[in-house]
């Protein structure tokens, strides 16, 4: 019986247990799923942030947040759906009416370290990822995208916001780092000795970095493209209204 539950995908439409908050109405719901290593999870929300965070377990941990702060704002208009199958889990804010001011709906995962985070979307909120070793694929229209301790493929785009990654490790060159932002800036952090190749470009913004600009281009131009080491994995940075800035070894934001 266990290995057909394990075997068979399955959609939940998680009733939340309240919780009192201070100023809102709110409800949380915490559930656990198996997951191997480098299996896939998928986030697709509205209205809230999503968080992930990498734990040596094989499984996910899922935390999902409902707060209602606006008058007029019912908790029983959203529903979380969960299909579950033995290597992917698949998360997906569902409401059940339109509403101007729709019910926040905050996402906090733990996951296997090595997992396939193949989309994570939001319309108004922030995701946040730390410690994973797998790729990444990250978009908001209106929040700040913010990555840190990967490992793997990166691709993160917002509309309104900034996009910030610290990379623990380069993928190879079969691998991808794309960081778009429209109206916002992009910080990149690489590991010491990096070997790579950049296409960094801004129509409204600066470029800023003294290892950039040791191998190629100046400060103020607004777009560059230059190759570290002896280059590798193609990184390409762009935004329209910002600034890019790239740093590597032990420099600071």
């Amino acid at each position: 019986m266990k290995d057909a539950k394990q075997g068979a995908v399955l959609l939940l439409l998680l009733g939340l247990a309240a919780v009192p908050a201070v100023g809102a109405e709110q409800e949380t719901w915490t559930g656990r799923y198996p997951l191997p290593a480098g299996g896939l999870v998928e986030v697709l929300n509205i209205q809230g942030s999503i968080e992930v965070e990498g734990w040596d377990r094989s499984e996910v941990e899922l935390v999902a947040i409902k707060t209602a702060e606006e008058e007029g704002q019912s908790l029983a208009d959203v529903r979380v759906a969960v299909e579950a199958g033995p290597d992917s889990l698949r998360v997906h804010t569902l409401y059940l009416r339109k509403s101007e001011e729709p019910v926040r709906v905050d996402y906090r995962l733990r996951v296997p370290r090595q997992v396939r985070l193949e989309e994570l979307r939001t319309v108004n909120g922030d995701v946040r990822v730390r410690n994973v070793e797998g790729t990444v694929e990250a978009h908001t229209l209106n929040g700040n995208i913010q990555q840190m301790g990967i490992s793997g493929s990166v691709v993160a785009g917002t509309l309104n916001g900034d996009v910030e990654l610290w990379l623990r490790e380069l993928p190879g060159r079969a691998g991808r780092l794309d960081l778009e932002a429209v109206n916002g800036d992009v910080f990149l952090r690489l590991p010491s000795d990096s070997h790579a190749d950049l296409e960094v470009s801004t129509v409204a913004g600066r470029i800023e970095s003294e290892l950039l600009f040791s191998l190629a281009g100046r400060a103020g131009e607004t777009s560059l493209r230059t190759r570290l080491g002896r280059g590798g994995v193609l990184i390409r940075l762009r935004t329209i209204r910002g600034s890019i800035r790239v740093v590597g070894g032990e420099d600071l934001l």
